[in-house]
């Protein structure tokens, strides 16, 4: 289990691992996927992301057309332990933009995101919103609503993805290999998003609702 899950897209790899580096240079222990999806990866990072005492979304405006980054930082917001950095002039989507964002623009803000995840990952203290009012959570509801906020969301985003993705390859501006790959992180979605609802409707029974 490592201290720290980095939730980024691949397409940053390369901005992101100065990120890792200086988080293991502070004696964190980090899990970042290096790869390309598969079973074997979607079954491990299900498990890191549980298991992480705190998750680092990295945002950028790749990671923000990303179903797999919004999925796994609407998770980590739920549990009380998401940290959010900015790479760039991204907007950072909704409900996400509520909380505190590091910006690692330029000479970057270091000090924030360590601030933060020195609170989550070894004081246990979830993120507050920007305003100081406390956080719900993004799957907090209740039980007679139906489905998690989470799955809600990374659904209507999936489902946006994949026509987008299905429409840019009619256009002939993503080949077939691309589109394969986009359909392979959907259903990493899909999975992680199964595994939320499992989770959810375990926890209202066991509370009784």
């Amino acid at each position: 289990m490592a201290d720290i899950f980095v939730s980024y897209s691949r397409l940053d790899q390369e901005r992101v691992k100065p990120i890792v580096d200086r988080l293991i240079s502070l004696g964190y222990s980090v899990w970042w996927p290096e790869h390309a999806p598969s079973q074997k990866f979607i079954d491990q990072t299900q498990g890191e992301l549980d298991q992480a005492k705190a998750v680092l979304t990295v945002w950028s405006v790749d990671a923000r057309n990303s179903t797999w980054v919004a999925a796994t930082a609407a998770h980590a917001w739920d549990q009380g332990k998401l940290a959010q950095v900015r790479i760039d002039g991204v907007d950072i989507p909704a409900p996400f933009g509520a909380l505190p964002v590091a910006d690692m623009r330029g000479s970057g803000e270091w000090g924030p995101l360590g601030d933060a995840l020195e609170r989550i990952a070894r004081d246990g203290a979830g993120p507050q919103p920007a305003n100081g009012e406390p956080s719900i959570g993004a799957l907090a509801a209740p039980a007679a609503a139906g489905a998690p906020k989470v799955v809600t969301i990374a659904i209507g985003t999936t489902l946006a993805a994949f026509m987008g993705a299905v429409t840019a390859t009619i256009n002939g501006a993503m080949t077939s290999g691309q589109l394969q790959l986009a359909l392979t992180g959907m259903l990493g979605v899909g999975a992680v998003c199964a595994a939320i609802s499992a989770h959810r409707l375990y926890a209202i029974r066991r509370a009784g609702g």
